[in-house]
């Protein structure tokens, strides 16, 4: 008789969404790190494409009992002409990850999306997951066609999913306030930031060097979206630059935004109408280990986003003691790591300040008092976070009788 629970956890990047990855990272590793006799009541197998390069899931191959490598979901040729048709005849849905829950005998599957033509008829239980509601706030940045077809899928979702989780209050009221109808538990879920043990011991003027950085500059390290905001950045940087001040920025993350293919030209093309190439330095998608380096090696983070749904970027910051700068947006607020900074999201010359506050006053390097004490509070909420998953999971196989 089998009395433990089987979890399967999906892990997908055909968006080319790191964020994405880096939550399903995250989650892994957190509930690998349960104590033995709660692990030990769990089967974690995790639900990957054959699309998805195994780089990217290899170091979890011993945190999990199985990694199932299926074409489940995703655009392959078949289902584009499935999710076609199911546009016109909506009874045409894509079972096959339904089939594959089935085969595998999964008690619980997570994080459920939705695509334009998925299935909801799992035998299993599962928990829908909204990342944020950006399009609802930042339509502009969406295709018609796009905001169209998520307004489907969340309809759906909110009408079927019996539990819904979001990393924030923020989402969670965003959900209540576009999907009242919906009867779907609301959970609210912080995910953490899981360390590995070298991100403390790493030496990080040696990464410093190996970009040829120099000793003192902030970082951001955000994806070259919109919404993501590094144009604020440029216009503070701009700004200073007037005022006979010229702090560098470096900049992490992917260069390329598959909804603006043109955006980062826009942004290099605006770097150099500014005179900012020795301020403003883009070094594109690095290794996570090199990215914690430059972070601990900073004078700050600095995250100037319009809209997250749980930013991975604060949570590594907290991870690490680190200062950080950053918007003022709902997310940002409720998240409030220590350390932090805050700026209006609308007003540049309130970046332009704390910028310059900062320039003149923080030291590079890490502060080893903060980061020691950051790294024991990591240990307690990653634990918490990993329990409260599992609620999650109870809750969903065996509902509270009302």
């Amino acid at each position: 008789m089998r009395n433990s629970i089987r979890i399967g956890i999906i892990l997908q990047t055909e968006s080319g969404w790191m964020g994405g990855v880096i939550y399903i990272q995250n989650l892994i590793k957190a509930l690998a790190e349960l104590p033995p006799e709660t692990r030990s009541q769990i089967e974690l197998y995790l639900l990957t494409s054959p699309r998805v390069d195994p780089n990217v899931y290899e170091e979890f191959k011993p945190l999990v009992n199985a990694v199932i490598v299926e074409n489940f979901l995703g655009f392959s040729f078949l289902n584009r002409a499935r999710w076609k048709l199911s546009r016109s005849l909506h009874w045409l849905k894509d079972s096959r990850l339904v089939s594959l829950a089935n085969k595998k005998k999964l008690d619980f599957i997570y994080p459920i999306e939705g695509t334009a033509s998925i299935s909801w008829d799992f035998k299993c239980a599962w928990a829908g997951w909204v990342p944020d509601f950006q399009y609802k706030y930042l339509p502009h940045l969406f295709s018609p066609k796009n905001l169209a077809d998520r307004d489907r899928i969340l309809g759906e979702m909110a009408n079927l999913s019996k539990n819904m989780v979001f990393s924030s209050q923020v989402s969670a009221n965003d959900f209540k306030k576009f999907c009242p109808e919906s009867r779907a538990q609301i959970h609210i879920l912080n995910f953490r930031t899981i360390p590995k043990p070298d991100w403390y011991i790493g030496n990080p003027e040696l990464v410093q060097h190996k970009y040829k950085l120099p000793d003192r500059f902030f970082l951001v390290s955000n994806q070259f979206w919109r919404h993501k905001n590094h144009r604020f950045v440029i216009e503070a940087l701009t700004i200073l630059k007037q005022k006979n001040i010229y702090p560098v920025v470096a900049c992490t993350g992917e260069l390329y935004d598959h909804r603006y293919p043109e955006y980062s030209k826009e942004i290099f093309n605006l770097i150099h109408q500014e005179g900012l190439e020795s301020q403003f330095i883009t070094l594109g998608l690095i290794p996570r280990l090199d990215q914690i380096q430059l972070m601990r090696r900073s004078l700050a983070v600095i995250q100037p986003s319009l809209f997250e749904g749980w930013s991975t970027v604060v949570e590594d910051a907290r991870s690490l003691g680190k200062m950080i700068i950053l918007s003022n947006i709902g997310v940002h607020l409720e998240q409030n790591p220590p350390n932090a900074i805050f700026f209006a999201s609308d007003r540049v010359e309130d970046l332009v300040e704390k910028i310059a506050d900062s320039w003149h006053n923080f030291d590079p390097g890490v502060n080893f008092i903060l980061e020691t004490e950051a790294k024991e509070l990591n240990y307690h909420q990653c634990q918490t976070y990993a329990q409260d998953f599992l609620k999650i999971v109870e809750n969903s196989i065996n509902p509270p009788t009302i």
